[in-house]
C-alpha cells in the first residue's frame, strides 16, 4: 500500500518537471522570435518603398505588447514571412484573420472589400468593447458631412455610427428613404406628427420632406436657426417652387428676413423662428393658423399680456360672434414681415391709423354697428389730430393713443380708455393735453361724471368732438366763434332732462341772452363775453368753490379783464338773471309808462296821416 502511494507521488512529479520545462522553454522562444523583429521594427525611421511612395515599418513595442495581440507572435499573423530575405514576403500574401476569427462576412455589408486592420488597427488592436466606443470611423469617412457629426446632437448623447449603420462587419449605407424608418425607430411621436402636418398633406408623391431634409444627415440639426437657415429657406424662399407674390410665395416668406422676429436675436438665436409657429414636426399650414383659436394660440406662446387683451376687446369677442370672419393678429401685424411698433420707421403712427381706417370708414361696418359710427371715423381724416400726424408731429394722437392698442374696448366699457370716465385721462395723457387735464381735473363737470354712476356732464368728446376735432381757430369749428360757445352750453343747460336730473337753476341760458352780454353776442360782436369769459373754459366749477373764477372774491378779477377797476360792490346784482317788474316796482310803472309812450306816439302819427289824406282830397277835387 505505501508502495502505491510511493509511485504515485513519484509520477506526480515527473509529470511536472515535464510541464515547468515545456513552459519554461516555449516563452522564451515566442518572446525571443518577437524581440528578433522588434530589433529592426522598432526604429522609427525604417521604412520601404511601395509602388513608388515610402511606406513607414516602424511598430511601437509598448502598443504591440498592450494590444489584444499582444500575447500573439508575429509569425502568428505575417505568414510565409522569411526574416533572412528582404523583402521578407516578396508574394505579398497578406494577412488571413480567418484563421483565428470565425468572420461571416456579410456580402451586402459596405465593408464588405474592406481589410480588417483598416478599422481594427494592425498592431495597436483594442477590445471590442473599446473600440465600439471610438470615433475610428472618422479615420476613413473623413467628409465634411461625416465630420459634422460631432458637432451634432448624437454625438453628444454618446450615440454612434453603429446605432444607424449597424456594427462594423454588417455595415449599411442607408438610403434617403431609409433613413426615415431609421429615426422612427427612436422618435415614434415626431414621425407620426410629421404624418399628419402640412408637408405631408400637401405634398405630391416623392416631394414630401422627411427627417434628413431638415435636420440633415449627420450634423443633425436642433438649434433653430440652423434648421430654418437649412431646411426651411432651402424650400420656401425657392421661386420655382413657390412663384409669384400671392400668400404662401417665396418672395412672401422673404418678408421674414427683415421682421422683428428674425431681427432681434438672444444668443445668435432669432427671437421666433419657423418652427415656433408653425410647429416642429406637426406642420401647421396658414389655415391650421387661421382657425378660430389657431394664431391666437400661436402668438400666446410670447404675447400672453397682448393676446389676453385682445380678446377681451372688441376686435377679439367678434372671433366669437363671427367666427369665419374673425380679427387675428395678422391682420393688423402681417404674417412674416412682421416689424417692430415702437422701433420701425415703417410703423409710424401716421401708418398705423392708416391701417385702421383701412377698415373703418367707407361705411364698412355700418350694417353690423351703430348707423352713422362710420361717419364719425371719417371725419378723423379732417381733424386737427390726423393733420399734425400727416405734418409729422410724432405726439399728434392716433388711433392707437385713444382706444389702446390691444385692449379696444366698447365706450360703454368702464374700462375702457374712452369711457366717459376715462375719456379726459386719456386726452390728458404725457405728450398730449396734460396741462389741460390738470384743469379740468376737479370741476364741476369732472367731479360730476366721477361720482355719479349715470352722469350726463360733458366730458372731453362732448364738447369737442371726438373723430372730427378740429382746433379752436379753425373757422369751421363751432368754438372758434363766441356764439358757438354759447350754443354749445345751452344744448345742457337749456335741457329740460339735465336741467331737472342735475337740479340747475332755470332759465340762465334765455336770461344770459336777453342781458346785454348775450345781446351784444347776438348782434355780432365777436369781443362780448360769453360763458367762458366768465365761467373758464375747463375750470368749470361752482361760484361757492373758492377756486371759481366767479366766486365772489375772484369777481374783481374776472370782470376786469374786460373792465379795468371793477369793484365787487359792481356785481352785486344777478348777473345772468335780468330784473323783473315784479321783483322791482319802479320798472312797472316805467314799462307803462314806455307803453303809453309807444301808443300815443303811434297813435298821433296815424292821426296824422290820416287827417293829411282827407286835407289832400278836399284840395284836390
Amino acid at each position: 500500500m505505501h508502495i502505491n502511494k510511493l509511485i504515485a507521488i513519484l509520477y506526480s512529479f515527473v509529470v511536472l518537471i515535464i510541464f515547468v520545462s515545456v513552459v519554461t522553454y516555449s516563452v522564451p522562444i515566442k518572446a525571443k522570435y518577437s524581440d528578433d523583429c522588434l530589433v529592426c521594427h522598432e526604429d522609427k525611421d525604417l521604412t520601404m518603398e511601395k509602388n513608388g511612395k515610402k511606406i513607414s515599418l516602424y511598430v511601437n513595442p509598448s502598443v504591440y505588447k498592450a494590444s489584444v495581440h499582444g500575447g500573439a507572435d508575429c509569425k502568428d499573423c505575417h505568414v510565409g514571412y522569411n526574416p533572412e530575405e528582404l523583402p521578407h514576403n516578396p508574394k505579398n500574401s497578406g494577412v488571413n484573420c480567418n484563421e483565428c476569427h470565425d468572420i461571416k462576412k456579410n456580402l451586402s455589408s459596405a465593408h464588405n472589400n474592406v481589410k480588417c486592420y483598416t478599422c481594427h488597427g494592425a498592431h495597436n488592436v483594442v477590445p471590442a468593447k473599446e473600440f465600439a466606443k471610438s470615433d475610428n470611423c472618422f479615420t476613413c469617412h473623413n467628409t465634411k458631412s461625416v465630420s459634422s457629426f460631432k458637432q451634432s446632437v448624437h454625438f453628444r448623447k454618446n450615440i454612434s455610427c453603429d446605432k444607424c449603420h449597424k456594427s462594423g462587419h454588417d455595415v449599411i449605407k442607408i438610403s434617403k428613404q431609409e433613413s426615415t424608418r431609421l429615426c422612427a425607430q427612436c422618435h415614434s411621436k415626431a414621425f407620426t406628427e410629421v404624418n399628419n402636418g402640412v408637408h405631408k398633406q400637401s405634398s405630391g408623391k416623392g416631394k414630401t420632406p422627411i427627417c434628413v431634409d431638415c435636420h440633415g444627415y449627420h450634423s443633425i440639426n436642433t438649434n433653430k436657426l440652423t434648421i430654418e437657415t437649412q431646411s426651411c429657406y432651402k424650400c420656401h424662399l425657392n421661386e420655382k417652387l413657390f412663384p409669384g407674390k400671392e400668400k404662401g410665395s417665396a418672395d412672401f416668406v422673404a418678408g421674414y428676413e427683415k421682421s422683428v422676429h428674425n431681427s432681434v436675436r438672444k444668443n445668435g438665436i432669432p427671437a421666433a423662428s419657423c418652427t415656433d409657429c408653425h410647429g416642429d414636426h406637426l406642420i401647421k399650414g396658414s389655415k391650421d393658423l387661421q382657425t378660430k383659436d389657431g394664431i391666437l394660440e400661436s402668438c400666446l406662446r410670447c404675447h400672453e399680456k397682448a393676446v389676453n387683451e385682445f380678446k377681451m376687446s372688441k376686435h377679439g369677442n367678434n372671433i366669437e360672434k363671427s367666427p369665419g370672419n374673425p380679427f387675428e393678429c395678422t391682420d393688423c401685424h402681417g404674417e412674416h414681415g412682421i416689424l417692430a411698433v415702437k422701433l420701425d420707421t415703417k410703423l409710424s403712427k401716421l401708418m398705423q391709423t392708416d391701417m385702421c381706417l383701412e377698415c373703418h370708414k367707407d361705411g364698412k361696418f355700418q350694417s353690423k354697428y351703430k348707423p352713422g359710427t362710420e361717419l364719425h371715423i371719417n371725419d378723423y381724416l379732417n381733424s386737427a389730430h390726423y393733420k399734425k400726424l400727416k405734418e409729422g408731429n410724432p405726439n399728434a394722437a392716433s388711433c392707437t393713443d385713444c382706444h389702446g392698442s390691444h385692449s379696444m374696448l366698447n365706450a360703454l366699457d368702464p374700462n375702457s380708455p374712452i369711457s366717459p370716465k376715462n375719456i379726459a385721462s386719456t386726452c390728458g395723457q404725457s405728450n398730449c393735453h396734460i396741462k389741460i387735464y390738470n384743469e379740468y381735473k376737479g370741476s364741476i363737470h369732472d367731479v360730476s361724471i366721477q361720482t355719479k354712476e349715470k352722469s350726463d356732464a360733458p366730458s372731453c368728446v362732448n364738447c369737442h368732438g371726438s373723430h372730427g376735432l378740429l382746433k379752436k381757430d379753425d373757422q369751421s369749428n363751432p368754438l372758434a366763434k363766441p356764439n358757438g360757445i354759447v350754443q354749445l352750453c345751452a344744448d345742457c343747460h337749456a335741457s329740460v332732462r339735465i336741467i331737472e336730473n342735475n337740479n340747475l337753476p332755470k332759465g340762465i341760458v334765455s336770461d344770459f341772452n336777453n342781458s346785454f352780454h348775450g345781446l351784444a353776442l347776438r348782434g355780432g360782436s365777436q369781443d362780448a363775453a360769453d360763458c367762458g369769459s366768465c365761467h373758464g373754459v375747463h375750470n368749470i366749477r361752482p361760484s361757492s368753490d373758492p377756486l371759481s373764477t366767479i366766486h365772489d372774491d375772484n369777481l374783481p378779477q374776472t370782470c376786469g379783464s374786460c373792465h379795468p377797476g371793477a369793484t365787487l360792490a359792481t356785481f352785486k346784482t344777478p348777473i345772468h338773471l335780468v330784473e323783473t317788474a315784479k321783483e322791482n316796482p319802479l320798472l312797472k310803472w316805467i314799462e307803462i309808462f314806455y307803453i303809453f309812450l309807444i301808443i300815443a306816439t303811434i297813435g298821433f302819427m296815424v292821426l296824422h296821416n290820416i287827417l293829411d289824406l282827407i286835407k289832400k282830397l278836399r284840395t284836390k277835387h
